[in-house]
């Protein structure tokens, strides 16, 4: 059987959060549409819009949601159209500012019904009936009121969570599945069961018996009541029996441990074993004794050794000494030898420095003379230069005094003119920030104050009177009453409206304090609006930019100001007066005289910078020279004090080493050493032979054996003590317990516990019986409920290999998903066990499942995907893209992603959205 598919065929919103302006979703495909944009582009948007536009009532108060952030007068309108049941479907609904809502239903073809115009709660009332939902009593729409749409239409991050809309649309789910598979389900449970169990009668039967094994099991199998008493009736008095034979056997083995104890005693008084153990470890311990003393003989000879090898150590040191003395002596002489040889050179070195210090100071003499001349001469040339350079520089002061005097004249004008425009103290800002408070007192004033809308007949007219004026209402408008005021009813009457709120006369007192505020601001600077002040600053600003340019002038003709430039000029005259008077004098004022006589050739062909060059280079020369002799003076000083140095060291080393009684002191000590060396060999000797037969012998072992014969005597004597007291205990506590009668009192406990055991064996049967007998009943009725759900598990099969092959989807008497059943699972994995993501797969196939009924029982199936399957592997999700491809076959799809990039190849193009901001 065919039936027909619901198509949206396209969406178009308004003044709704970010979209201001209208955005229009149309040409949207029957099956799968693929709408595509960034984190905040609007896609959450839309399906809120969506929600809006069917589960909330157009006059609803509880959408302040879908206002535009910052628009408290916007409309939020929703227009949307679909197909289905062949007829076009066009819905326009509007919130918060212009309410209405309106549908127009028209047969797409000829014959097929009767136009249909709506409005209102009419329209939003045959929209629930169509979709299956129904609309909250008060306030928002919540999810349990949603219905089929709350089960097809995913919110983004609540894939997963199927129960509740499940819960939501059950009642429409009953019904499709009862349509379907009702009347074979009936049959077959009155053929295998008879009349009771295919009836409500059936029910009551299995809650009679489930009472009854109430009061015997808990819901889990374990026993309670009667059987739980019974049972531990019966364990208790199987303890007991057992704690008795316990006791008993007890008390025979205490009987068997006396009379061995007792033969144990009797033996070790006649054969003493710890007399072997005492006479050994005297045994050990001489032999330990002895082995002591050796040790103490060995330490002796030990401490011998190493003082006869360290005063070996102290002749080693002293020979060596002796031996760095003699190698000294040979380096001093050899060093004495060097060192007269370079006195001799220093000494033929000497001659020469003199002679070229003498040279130098000749050209240095030379060279000065013709400088002083050429001096002279340069002198007055530069005297005439100074004096043209002078008067130039008097003419351009003199220009720019004139200049300076005529900025600093505009500068002090400015000044007077920027001194007759105030400004207030704290600046612009203050009576910004003052009249920035005016506009919030007035806007939270309007905010409290009570907003009528009207809407009037052409050419209708109501006089409105406030606060002393009037004016004419005409066609559309709004108005904030903050103030009581009288509305005019031609004909009619008068109507008072005095605006609401607790607190609209506390805003009007801060709305008339903000006022005078920025009133006293602005009348000490004489003006009326900030806009004035504005102004004025401004110009304020201009002519403070004309006085910077001023200033700028004076300081670029007097940049150290016009009192310093005056005196420039004055210096700059008075140096070209100067100037003139020298060069009037018969000599120039020049009182230089050279000291030498310089031939004229020389003045005519030499140049002042080179005379300067050539005394500049026979002074270098000069200094040179100098330098030379000095040092050729100075390395024949150190020389000679060097030799001399060297030459008593060596002396007085070689003296040393030539003395005899040093050397008979070194003879000596070599033959120290030699003797010292014999004894410490000896000694080495004989400590390697003590200590060889000391190991041989075993110190520790014998330490050991010690220690190992005390511990056993020790224990040898505990054992003694804690046998004889252990009989003293056994012997007591025989005597007690022959006087309880344990055997006959075991056996009055064994018959009890036999009694108890009929009782719980009786009560048990019952409660298996019950059990199984209830089981079974439950069993067929889940057969029952199978086969009820069987269309839906068959739509479930037709999506699950997609994702699971050989997989099974248990249902649960809510119709919703319990368990996932997998080939080679051990066990069967409740779906609050699997992953998030695998849950969120799930939960969408079951959707799909539930759209496929629906869709057979004739209702309108649209699912709708806000960024779904985001937790899915790169595999599942290429399942998933089969499953949603198939289902798009039937059904009508809205994905909504930020992620195009993984829906490439899922067969349609994407429909972008617009990129925030």
């Amino acid at each position: 059987m065919t039936h027909a598919a619901l198509h949206l065929t396209h969406l178009r919103v308004e003044q709704l959060r970010q979209f201001r302006q209208a955005l229009v979703l149309d040409g949207l495909a029957p099956g799968l549409n693929l709408i595509t944009g960034p984190n905040e582009a609007g896609k959450s948007t839309l399906v809120r819009a969506l929600r809006a536009a069917f589960f909330e009532r157009h006059r609803s108060s509880s959408v302040e949601d879908l206002r535009p952030w910052g628009d408290s007068a916007a409309t939020p309108t929703v227009s949307l159209g679909f197909d289905f049941a062949g007829r076009r479907h066009s819905l326009t609904k509007a919130f918060l500012g212009r309410k209405r809502c309106d549908l127009r239903v028209q047969p797409l073809q000829e014959g097929a019904g009767l136009p249909l115009a709506l409005e209102g709660a009419e329209a939003e009332d045959h929209l629930a009936q169509l979709f299956g939902f129904q609309f909250a009593g008060r306030g928002e729409s919540r999810p349990e009121h949603w219905g089929i749409p709350g089960l097809l239409w995913v919110e983004q991050g609540s894939g997963q969570e199927l129960r509740g809309p499940a819960q939501a649309a059950r009642e429409h789910l009953q019904q499709a599945l009862q349509g379907l598979s009702a009347a074979p389900v009936q049959e077959e449970a009155a053929a295998r069961w008879g009349a009771p169990l295919a009836s409500s009668r059936g029910d009551a039967l299995l809650a009679q018996f489930t009472a009854q094994r109430a009061e015997l099991l808990t819901a889990t199998g374990r026993p309670r009541a009667a059987l739980a008493d019974a049972l531990a009736e019966q364990q208790r008095l199987q303890a007991e029996v057992q704690t008795l034979d316990e006791r008993i056997r007890q008390y025979r083995q205490q009987v068997d441990e006396l009379d061995r104890l007792q033969r144990e005693a009797a033996h070790d008084a006649l054969n003493p074993p710890d007399a072997p153990l005492r006479a050994q470890r005297q045994q050990v311990q001489a032999a330990l004794q002895a082995l002591e003393a050796r040790q103490a003989a060995l330490a002796a000879d030990a401490q011998r050794l190493a003082a006869a090898q360290a005063g070996q150590a102290l002749r080693q040191q002293q020979l060596q000494a002796w031996q760095q003395q003699l190698e000294e002596a040979r380096r001093r002489q050899d060093r004495w030898t060097v060192l007269a040889q370079q006195l001799a050179t220093a000494q033929a070195a000497l001659g020469p420095a003199e002679s070229a210090l003498a040279a130098a100071a000749h050209d240095v003499a030379r060279a000065q003379a013709q400088g002083r001349a050429l001096r002279l001469q340069a002198r007055r040339l530069a005297l005439q230069q100074q004096g043209q350079q002078a008067e130039a520089e008097a003419r351009r002061l003199a220009q720019a005094v004139q200049a300076a005097e005529q900025a600093d004249a505009e500068l002090a004008r400015l000044g007077q003119r920027l001194a007759a425009l105030p400004l207030p103290s704290g600046g612009l800002a203050v009576l910004q920030q003052a009249e920035r408070r005016l506009a919030q007192a007035r806007w939270q004033c309007e905010a409290a104050a009570t907003q009528v809308d009207f809407d009037l007949f052409p050419g209708v007219e109501l006089p409105w009177r406030q606060d002393g004026g009037s004016e004419a209402w005409r066609g559309q408008g709004s108005r904030h009453l903050s103030a009581p005021g009288t509305l005019a009813l031609p004909g009619l009457g008068q109507l008072v409206l005095r605006p609401g709120g607790a607190d609209l006369a506390a805003r009007r007192q801060a709305l008339a304090e903000a006022d005078a505020a920025l009133a006293a601001l602005l009348q000490p600077l004489g003006l009326q609006t900030v806009a004035q002040a504005q102004a004025r600053q401004a110009e304020h600003q201009a002519l403070a930019q004309e006085q910077a340019l001023a200033r700028q002038a004076l300081a670029l003709h007097a940049p150290e100001g016009l009192a310093a430039l005056q005196a420039q000029r004055a210096r700059a005259q008075a140096a070209a007066q100067a100037a003139a008077l020298a060069l009037q004098s018969p000599d120039g004022t020049l009182t230089e005289v050279p000291t030498q006589t310089v031939p004229a050739s020389d003045l005519s062909t030499l140049s002042l910078d080179e005379a300067e060059a050539r005394e500049e280079q026979a002074r270098q020369a000069e200094r040179q020279a100098r330098d030379g002799l000095a040092a050729a003076q100075q390395a024949l000083a150190q020389a000679r004090s060097q030799h001399q140095q060297a030459g008593e060291e060596a002396r007085v080393a070689q003296a040393c080493v030539d003395d005899p009684a040093w050397q008979d002191r070194r003879r000596q000590t070599q033959a120290d050493w030699l003797a010292g060396q014999t004894e410490v060999e000896a000694l080495d000797a004989r400590l390697q032979q003590a200590r060889a037969a000391l190991q041989a012998a075993a110190p520790d072992f014998l330490r050991q054996d010690l220690e190992r014969l005390g511990r056993s005597l020790q224990q040898l004597e505990q054992a003694a003590t804690a046998r004889a007291q252990r009989l003293l205990q056994l012997q007591a506590a025989l005597e007690q317990a022959g006087a309880l009668g344990l055997e006959e009192l075991r056996d009055q406990r064994a018959a009890e516990a036999a009694a108890a055991g009929r009782r719980a064996d009786e009560l048990q049967r019952r409660a298996q019986a019950l059990d199984l007998l209830c089981q079974r009943l439950q069993a067929h009725r889940q057969a029952a409920l199978d086969r009820l759900q069987a269309p839906l598990q068959q739509r479930l099969q037709h999506y699950l290999p997609l994702l699971y092959p050989a997989a099974r989807l248990e249902l649960d008497a809510a119709l919703t998903p319990a368990a996932l059943r997998r080939p080679g699972d051990a066990a069967t994995a409740r779906l609050e066990q699997l992953s998030f993501g695998a849950r969120e797969q799930l939960g969408l196939l079951s959707r799909l499942a539930y759209a496929d009924l629906l869709r057979e029982a004739g209702r309108p199936t649209l699912i709708l995907l806000d960024d779904a399957l985001v937790h899915s592997d790169a595999q599942r999700l290429e399942a998933m893209k089969r499953v949603l491809f198939d289902a798009a076959q039937r059904h009508q799809v809205l994905l909504f992603t930020c992620h195009p990039a993984h829906w490439r190849d899922l067969g349609v193009a994407a429909r972008a959205l617009p990129s925030p901001g």
